[in-house]
């Protein structure tokens, strides 16, 4: 799926967990353990070992290096701690998030890897997801957007000049349109913080990048050691445009080049540490746009990749494609039209598809390949570049630059709340 979002919360209370024990024996009778006191809330040790297993499985999923378990249960206690705060928080301004709301998220979700609901579901299940774990994943999101949206973004201001400084560069710049995949470590620092305290995060800082240039993982070590949002999906940033970084950042990322990690770099939120994965063009007053179709079936079965290679045989000798898509596909949205996707662009379909699809010539026959969620066949049909005109570039300038300040502003303002809580840690 294009995006997995972080563990979940399961919502019980200490005194719950004691009433529904009735008559037991001191040996029988197990409580579940208080780990965080949080406001009026707590954090239990079943959340904590909820959230372990799902992060483990999404780990796995994306081929994502973790901490050993002691490591990582201190990690996701603090995120689980920061959760509960948001979730007063909402609760005491009137946000809450509906089940219908929930389930039209999923079934987007589903949509984007070519599914509907059910067969979604059935996919998480064969994959080892607890489904019910990855709806209150989606829920806890769902209730974070909505905080932003009413705490966060009404601060945000881009100007006209802002927008035509973006534009002018990107069309003046090559390196100004090309992309880059960041992974990114933060040590966080309070504004308030003493210079001793500033000492020791620069220490802090120093010595990671000391481990990551001795050669430690970087999904790992992010994991277990940064204060950024992204920290247990490895510090991993995506994909972005120099515009959609923070000054200080786009400055460093433009000096580098694949695979090299950055000096710790000072801003108002603390200390980062950036690793520049790769680049790649990105000209932004064009789109490229692929048109294709395909076989899906979802699973990881055995018998389905050579079911598929079969299936390219016929294809080869003269079979429809939209005969074999209408009797095997199993993508409810296109099953039905010969298996034809709409026209997409880079960043609209899970990257392995795009990936094959920049690979192939037109009308060039796959070789059966697995995303995330099952196994595709894929016929390339055409490919078109589309110029972006003026409005669009605006536009597409005020939502880059709007939402790199919005990042940061959520750094802060999570920081703020953490700060302002009550919060008692237990052994």
């Amino acid at each position: 799926m294009r995006k997995f979002i972080q563990q979940s919360l399961v919502a019980v209370t200490f005194a719950a967990s004691v009433a529904s024990v009735s008559v037991a024996t001191a040996q029988d009778l197990v409580l579940d353990k208080i780990r965080a006191v949080v406001n009026e809330g707590v954090v239990l040790d079943s959340d904590i070992a909820s959230a372990i297993r799902f992060f483990r499985q999404q780990a796995t999923s994306n081929q994502q290096s973790l901490p050993e378990d002691s490591v990582l249960s201190e990690r996701i206690l603090q995120e689980l701690v920061d959760r509960e705060i948001r979730r007063q928080r909402a609760t005491s301004i009137g946000i809450a998030v509906d089940a219908d709301s929930v389930n039209r998220a999923i079934e987007q979700v589903a949509r984007s890897n070519n599914m509907n609901s059910v067969q979604f579901r059935r996919t998480l299940n064969q994959q080892g997801f607890d489904y019910d774990l990855f709806r209150k994943n989606i829920e806890e999101e769902l209730l974070l957007q909505r905080l932003i949206e009413r705490e966060v973004q009404p601060r945000i201001r881009v100007s006209a000049q802002e927008i035509d400084d973006f534009i002018e560069s990107v069309k003046g710049d090559e390196k100004e349109n090309q992309r880059y995949r960041i992974q990114h470590i933060l040590i966080a620092i309070a504004p308030t913080a003493s210079p001793e305290e500033v000492s020791a995060a620069r220490q802090t800082a120093d010595s990671i990048l000391s481990k990551l240039n001795g050669g430690a993982d970087f999904s790992e070590e992010a994991a277990t050691s940064s204060d950024g949002a992204r920290a247990l999906q490895g510090g991993d940033l995506g994909w972005r445009t120099l515009q959609e970084l923070p000054a200080f950042l786009s400055k460093a990322i433009r000096k580098m080049e694949p695979a090299e990690l950055s000096e710790p770099l000072r801003s108002a939120n603390g200390l980062h540490i950036v690793k520049l994965i790769e680049r790649e063009s990105n000209d932004q007053t064009q789109i490229e746009e692929s048109l294709v179709r395909h076989i899906f079936v979802a699973g990881d079965s055995p018998n389905i990749e050579q079911k598929l290679a079969v299936a390219r045989q016929q294809l080869q000798s003269g079979t429809e494609f939209k005969e074999l898509a209408a009797q095997m596909s199993e993508d409810p949205n296109s099953a039905s039209n010969g298996g034809e996707l709409p026209w997409f662009s880079k960043g609209q379909m899970p990257q392995q598809m795009e990936q094959m699809a920049n690979t192939l010539k037109v009308k060039q026959l796959s070789q059966p390949f697995r995303t995330q969620f099952g196994w595709h066949l894929m016929q390339l049909m055409d490919k078109r570049t589309r110029e972006v005109d003026d409005e669009a570039l605006r536009d597409q300038a005020n939502s880059s630059l709007r939402q790199s300040k919005v990042e940061q502003e959520t750094e802060r303002w999570l920081r703020q709340m953490r700060d302002e809580s009550f919060v008692e840690i237990r052994s």
